[in-house]
């Protein structure tokens, strides 16, 4: 069960990217690399009347600006406070130095404790700022050619079998009392690495735990990595391996790469699972597991006692009626067993069935995500055309379909000038919403493959009932059938062979159903999805708390999100 698990928790992370993790402040980069502030795009509309007990947002992205090794250079925090009570004072706390009110003309105070008092006169604030501070997660990147590890600065226009690997730390953790011991829970950081390759370049490009999109013109590349969950969870690695790492490898003609972005958001863990039945059910289903286990160890007892008995009594004819005793006795175990794996597969499919309608109802939603995605993208698209109009550069509209060819041709005119480096960089932003459009189309085809997955999956333990219903029917119809035997014992001998062979073959199938069906199953859980809901609990717990970096008021709610922009590597002119 190891891939299917992996992919849908995939599946589901990147969901939670791209509708939770990824909205607060839109920025852009200028050209000196750092950020720029541009309108926000709201998540919610501060201007409504906010509801009774309603507290203040912090919407917090950090932009790690990075060398091509991944080694932190420069430290920027942007924070979008929501005053969605429309409070004249709005109380903060930051750890931020030289602050800058990027959008509106608030004046602040700062005090004691970090303290941050903005006169806001009922308005949102918008703020950014510079911090010296260790982060929670880190990104490590580092590169082989033909094998051996070099720098980036040496592979720089070298020519070989590269490989780009992105390793990712968890600094983030607390200690949680998990079954009376205290187990390190890290804040569950989902890192979602993308990288854009020019085919001029690069050629057979493939990628562990991520996914390729090649338009002909560029291979688009977008990792996923979920370090410290592994360990949160108390997963072992035999069974279940969640990724930690991203590794891209290819044959490149003269290395050059352009900038990486990595996100990491903890959004999953943070208010999603509030109220979601869908998990409760987790604890019914353990517990019908453990039936099944013990079901199926008592039919597995049944069948061999009964092809014991069989054999003493082809062994010992005078032990005639005992051994007979003893088969009846067999007999009713297996049917006692039989009734109960039964009664179990019928919880499973219950069990199953709400999986599939789980599913079903996510993938609904497919078409409103696609949808949304498109509809922004249109707006970013005519935004750009109303930039490039402001400053004066005659250009088609730009299309989904035209924008990169159009930039490219005014980035050419316009060559080293001011102007044709926000057009470079809008050309980069577009590419970068291209790609996680892409990657958001990739991301609902495959909700509806994991639906119609579930669907045959339902179906199946439906056979997988009727089976057992059958296998019930059949140890009744077998105890019967020795009661009878009992009181007809001159045709014994025979008919005791016969049983003994059928009993061998049964315990043969009962051993392999249960090796290959339930035991998998249960193993496939670790036995025991109780104390995986505990640590679950105490995952997301954790992951509430984190929602600041640089600080945040008391009163208020927040979420923060993380950006590394990585330097390009190319070679010296």
């Amino acid at each position: 069960m190891k891939k299917p698990v992996v992919k849908v928790m995939s599946l589901t992370l990147c969901a939670v990217l791209a509708l939770g993790g990824l909205g607060g402040t839109v920025y852009a980069m200028n050209a000196a690399g750092t950020p720029a502030p541009a309108r926000p795009a709201p998540l919610e509309s501060s201007a409504k009347a906010a509801p009774a007990g309603a507290k203040n947002i912090k919407d917090e992205t950090v932009y790690v600006l990075a060398r091509a090794d991944g080694s932190v250079d420069k430290i920027i925090v942007s924070d979008w406070v929501r005053n969605t009570r429309g409070d004249a004072l709005l109380n903060d706390a930051t750890q931020l130095t030289d602050i800058e009110n990027v959008k509106g003309d608030e004046t602040y105070t700062l005090g004691g404790d970090n303290a941050c008092v903005w006169d806001a006169r009922g308005n949102d604030i918008y703020y950014q700022g510079s911090i010296d501070q260790e982060l929670p997660v880190s990104v490590a990147v580092s590169y082989t050619l033909d094998g051996q590890p070099v720098t980036p600065e040496e592979l720089a226009g070298k020519s070989g079998k590269v490989a780009i690997r992105f390793d990712y730390a968890n600094n983030q953790y607390e200690l949680v009392d998990i079954n009376g011991k205290q187990e390190k829970i890290y804040v569950p950081f989902a890192m979602l690495t993308g990288v854009v390759l020019d085919n001029d370049v690069f050629a057979n490009v493939s990628v562990s735990n991520g996914k390729i999109v090649n338009d002909g013109d560029r291979t688009i590349v977008a990792g996923l990595a979920l370090p410290g969950l592994q360990d949160s969870l108390g997963l072992g690695r035999d069974d279940l391996e969640l990724p930690e790492y991203v590794e891209i490898t290819a044959d490149v003609e003269g290395f050059a790469l352009e900038t990486t972005v990595t996100l990491a958001a903890n959004g999953l863990f943070s208010g999603e699972l509030d109220g979601n039945e869908k998990l409760d059910e987790l604890d019914d289903l353990d517990g019908k597991l453990d039936e099944l286990t013990v079901a199926m160890g008592q039919l597995m007892d049944g069948s061999s006692r009964l092809y014991d008995g069989l054999c003493a009594l082809l062994d010992s004819s005078k032990e005639l009626v005992a051994g007979i005793d003893q088969l009846a006795a067999g007999a009713a175990q297996l049917k006692q067993g039989a009734d109960s794996l039964s009664a179990g597969a019928s919880q499973l499919q219950a069990g199953a069935a709400s999986l599939n309608e789980g599913l079903t109802a996510l993938a609904e939603k497919n078409d409103t995500l696609n949808s949304g995605a498109a509809q922004v993208f249109q707006s970013l698209l005519a935004s750009a055309s109303a930039q490039l109009q402001a400053a004066g550069v005659q250009a088609p509209e730009l299309t989904a379909e035209n924008y990169a060819q159009v930039l490219e041709g005014v980035i050419a005119s316009a060559g080293d000038s001011p102007a044709g480096q926000q057009v470079a960089a809008l050309k980069a932003s577009l590419d970068s919403y291209n790609s996680f459009y892409q990657g958001l189309q990739s991301y609902t085809a495959g909700v509806a493959q994991a639906q119609a997955g579930a669907g045959e999956l339902n179906s199946g333990i439906g056979t997988v009932k009727d089976g057992a219903d059958s296998l019930s029917a059949g140890a009744g119809q077998l105890y019967d059938g020795i009661l009878t035997m009992k009181n007809s014992t001159p045709a014994l001998i025979d008919g005791v062979t016969r049983l003994r062979d059928g009993a061998m073959e049964l315990s043969g199938g009962l051993r392999e159903f249960n090796e290959k069906g339930v035991r998998k199953l249960v193993d496939a859980f670790g036995g025991d999805l109780g104390g995986l809901m505990d640590r679950l609990d105490a995952v997301k717990a954790v992951s509430e708390r984190y929602n600041s970096f640089s600080g945040i008021g008391d009163d208020m709610d927040g979420q923060v999100k993380f950006v590394w922009r990585t330097q390009p590597v190319r070679a010296a002119d």
